[in-house]
């Protein structure tokens, strides 16, 4: 049996040589050494209080990931995903320029071991930091739909009716007006509702309320509804223009308004009455606006958006016009028909008159109705003062006088 073991040793040993050459070589050709790219590993960033404390904010890519390429054995590096891997990236060691870098390694120790880890890409994240401020800005309540027919919105009440908002300098900067909606369709009583704020740009646009921190989540509103009505508004000027000059229009919009309130106060007015126009001295055109809640009585209000009456004067100047008085254009009044009347003095007189030029275009003296008054004269003879129908915007600069002969028929 010795001799068999040992017969021909060195051929054996050679033989088993070969054998384990021949093991390593198929092995390593099974398991050869190769390479991943893995794609996809999600960023966890650490240590963010180090900016917060300083009073500052930080924002981070949204979805921001790394791809990494992995070398190692076949059997381990094929089965890799993004889920064997963490990347992480320390806020505490950002630089001057805001970039953080990238720490990936393998969630398994034995993996960690056996590969080699190389970026794909830059193994670095651009961090943005701000200047975290704060601000406090009024609720307003904003109303969806209309409420029932011949009713109105007198009041729309918050609570709280302020928020305060912290966050980015630029994101905070962005919030111009922050709303409550609250729908009131065909409602025609007063009514509450809880609503959450919601944050609006400039432009109308909403703003992600996730960017920033605010102090309150929710808002009571109480919303008064009141009856309706519709009244016409006057307009009235005060004080005299330039002299030599007149008001040649006074147009305003609008020239009603729609009001809200209790029905025995809504009771009590039927015009609204804006008499304080001060055109003292004015030799001019004028605009002017007025505050309509400046001439509403107590207990009234605006139903609608409109607040303020637009008002325009228009100023002339005077001019003088030449006409001429016929007798037969004299109305002779309160006639005795025993009597004959006759003029004595000619049969035209001058009359001068006053007014603004579109009055004067088109006047004629049948316009002023002139006529005198001979009731109760005996036969002889007289002198009348022509009278005249007052027109608005002509004044007569002088009076007329005539003689009348009265005689026995």
């Amino acid at each position: 049996m010795k001799n068999r073991i040992f017969d021909h040793l060195g051929l054996k040993l050679l033989s088993l040589l070969i054998a384990v050459v021949i093991w390593i070589v198929v092995a390593n050709v099974d398991d050869y050494k190769t390479t991943k790219k893995i794609t996809g590993i999600e960023i966890e960033f650490i240590n963010g209080e180090a900016i917060t404390d300083n009073n500052m904010v930080y924002e981070v890519p949204e979805g921001t990931t790394v791809d990494i390429i992995v070398k190692g054995r076949r059997k381990i590096v094929e089965k890799l995903t993004n889920t064997d891997f963490k990347a992480v990236a320390d806020l505490s060691k950002m630089s001057v320029t805001n970039a953080v870098n990238v720490v990936v390694s393998a969630t398994s120790s034995v993996n960690a071991k056996e590969l080699t880890i190389t970026y794909a890409d830059n193994d670095a994240v651009n961090v943005t930091v701000e200047k975290k401020i704060e601000s406090q800005l009024a609720i307003t309540v904003r109303t969806t739909s209309d409420v029932a027919d011949g009713y109105a919105i007198r009041s729309k009440t918050p609570t709280p009716n302020l928020i305060t908002v912290k966050g980015a300098e630029s994101v905070i900067d962005m919030i111009d007006e922050v709303v409550v909606d609250v729908d009131v369709a065909g409602t025609n009583s007063d009514l509450t509702a809880t609503s959450a704020p919601v944050f609006l740009s400039k432009s109308g646009e909403v703003i992600d309320s996730a960017k920033f921190e605010y102090d309150v989540e929710t808002v009571d509103v109480t919303i008064e509804v009141a009856k309706t009505k519709e009244l016409a508004v006057k307009v009235k000027t005060s004080g005299e223009v330039k002299e030599g000059y007149s008001i040649a229009g006074l147009d305003y919009q609008p020239t009603s308004i729609l009001v809200v309130g209790d029905t025995s106060d809504l009771a009590k007015v039927d015009e609204i009455v804006i008499d304080d126009i001060d055109v003292s001295n004015l030799s001019e055109d004028m605009e002017t606006s007025v505050l309509i809640a400046d001439y509403l009585p107590s207990g009234i209000t605006i139903a609608d958006s409109t607040e303020e009456i637009m008002v325009k004067v228009a100023v002339e100047e005077l001019i003088e016009k030449n006409m001429y008085l016929t007798s037969d254009a004299v109305n002779i009044v309160g006639k005795n028909s025993d009597y004959s009347y006759s003029f004595l003095s000619g049969t035209s007189y001058l009359l001068k008159v006053k007014g603004l030029k579109d009055k004067l275009e088109n006047l004629k003296v049948t316009n002023l109705i002139p006529s005198i008054d001979v009731t109760g004269y005996l036969p002889g003879k007289y002198t009348f003062t022509v009278n005249m129908k007052d027109i608005a915007g002509v004044e007569i600069l002088d009076d007329v006088e005539v003689e009348i002969e009265i005689t026995q028929n």
